[in-house]
């Protein structure tokens, strides 16, 4: 796994932004902050699928003491359960990552949102055994390329000019398959969809042979061509992608790179293809006017009809301080309300090839906190469990990128999204010694 600046070098601008999303957290440094309110208890479990919990977990009940975490084994997963009794609450945790790399998180949030740190769904655990499908696709001309997907990340590309019509599908969960495959033609210096194909099948065996996918053939199918209108889109351009959230997968039907036109079609899947829980999902980034600023916007929608996608405003740039040297480098980062960034924001410290430090923090908290979102990383040194190479230290050089989150999707790293559910976030990042 890298480090921030691999990930935000080699990902595409969607999958970190998806990454970033799920990290948080705020402190009790805030001297003006209003004492927390005491509500009933509330018990809230944070649920990981077993073996893909954190190392480290501990939680803060308002303005108190950091409690180091227990956990318990509760079927396929491993929770962590905790006891509120205010308004306000917090949770670290730490992942010890490959190449000694070392990942500290901290999320403050209503207690209810606590939850949302944790994963369960099978495109995040997966399953102990993993599949591969095997197949070739018939129908791809000189002009043309193909992209086959299953799965949550898995897919293949064939284009004859590689000679090569074969393809593979690794790394999928037991169980059945929604298997598309998306035809590309290059049309006036545009890559356009012209054909799809959507198979659904039975759980198969590993290393299985699929029916060749034949884009001549009856089974596939035109593209359904809707509209996005694009608003808060400059100069820049943008890239539209295009994606069928199902049952067992989450394919790419399409991904294009346009002008700075503030409508411009996109391509999905006839209802006629569609069973009712499958669900559309459009994402807009735009090219980023600076070298340090990214921008994007996604809506979850079943039908392929006209849509309309909101770009916010470019993320300011924090103003950052520093707290405390001992016995760790404890950074502040206090941020100006945005208003189309409503739901979380964050900010990732990275040092050196062995150091990620990630605070954040919800809107729910920020008001509740009286104090906005004002990021301090918190002292966990007194904690049971915690290990001080896990924090930041003086005089090293920091790489810190920023997430400002809206919209009315959930939180956390695998929301159930909804129809017309929409996400809003604006990235930015540089580098600083404190």
């Amino acid at each position: 796994m890298g480090t921030l600046k691999t990930i935000l070098r080699r990902a595409t601008v969607v999958e970190l932004i998806l990454t970033l999303s799920i990290l948080g957290g705020c402190s009790s440094d805030r001297v003006t902050s209003p004492e927390p309110k005491v509500v009933p208890p509330s018990t809230i479990d944070v649920a990981y699928c077993s073996g893909q919990q954190p190392n480290w977990v501990a939680f803060q009940d308002g303005d108190g003491p950091w409690i180091q975490g227990e956990s318990f084994v509760d079927g396929p997963r491993v929770t962590f359960r905790h006891i509120f009794t205010t308004d306000r609450a917090a949770i670290a945790y730490v992942r010890l990552l490959p190449n000694g790399l070392t990942s500290l998180a901290v999320q403050y949030s209503a207690p209810a949102e606590v939850a949302t740190v944790g994963f369960t769904d099978p495109g995040n655990c997966g399953s102990p055994v993993s599949k591969t499908l095997l197949g070739t696709v018939a129908g791809v001309d000189g002009n043309d390329f193909a992209i086959i997907s299953a799965g949550f990340g898995s897919r293949d590309f064939v284009a004859p000019g590689e000679g090569v019509s074969d393809f593979a599908l690794s790394a999928l969960l037991t169980g059945p398959q929604e298997i598309l495959a998306t035809l590309t033609t290059r049309v006036n210096g545009s890559n356009v969809p012209t054909r799809i194909i959507l198979r659904r099948t039975p759980e198969l065996p590993d290393s299985a042979t699929l029916p060749v996918l034949d884009f001549n053939s009856a089974e596939a199918f035109a593209p359904q061509v809707a509209n996005v209108a694009i608003t808060g889109l400059g100069a820049e351009g943008a890239q539209l992608m295009t994606q069928l959230l199902s049952a067992h997968s989450r394919n790419e039907i399409a991904s294009l790179t346009g002008p700075a036109a503030a409508t411009r079609p996109f391509y999905g899947l006839p209802d006629s293809k569609l069973e009712p829980g499958d669900l559309h999902v459009l994402s807009v980034t735009a090219n980023p006017t600076t070298g340090n600023s990214v921008r994007s916007a996604l809506v979850y929608f079943h039908s392929a009809v006209d849509q309309t996608l909101t770009l916010g405003a470019p993320a300011t740039v924090p103003a950052f301080s520093t707290v405390g040297t001992t016995p760790s480098l404890r950074l502040r980062a206090k941020f100006d309300v945005q208003q189309d960034y409503d739901r979380l924001t964050s900010i990732n410290y990275q040092q050196g090839q062995t150091t990620l430090v990630s605070i954040g923090m919800t809107a729910a908290y920020a008001a509740r906190a009286g104090a906005g979102y004002d990021l301090i990383v918190p002292d966990l040194s007194g904690v049971a469990g915690f290990d001080g190479r896990w924090a930041l230290r003086v005089g090293e050089p920091v790489f810190w990128i920023e997430t400002r989150t809206g919209g009315t999707l959930g939180l956390g790293v695998s929301p159930v999204p909804t129809n017309g559910a929409t996400r809003r976030t604006a990235i930015a990042f540089d580098q600083f010694t404190p």
